[in-house]
């Protein structure tokens, strides 16, 4: 379910849209995704660069599971590829 809360990247202590263990529907696939949006500059090793990461891993695992592709397999594929 999601949780509306604030979010400011430019505070130390950050609060988001939606903090769920995975996505369950499609509307807070579609949240996610805004959310991911307003990230895109985040500097990495901040709080919004984590967040950043945090959601695409969200958003990954809910396009493989809607989407019926092994997630694990590709990024292992991937990782041996280079």
């Amino acid at each position: 379910m999601m949780n509306a809360r604030s979010c400011d990247i430019t505070e130390a202590n950050v609060t988001y849209p939606i903090d769920p263990a995975s996505l369950a529907s499609d509307a807070e696939y579609v949240a996610a995704l805004d959310e991911l949006e307003g990230l895109m500059l985040a500097e990495p090793g901040t709080p919004a660069g984590q967040r950043f990461d945090e959601l695409t891993v969200l958003i990954e695992e809910y396009e493989a599971r809607r989407d019926g592709y092994d997630l694990a397999r590709m990024r292992r594929v991937l990782a041996n590829s280079g």
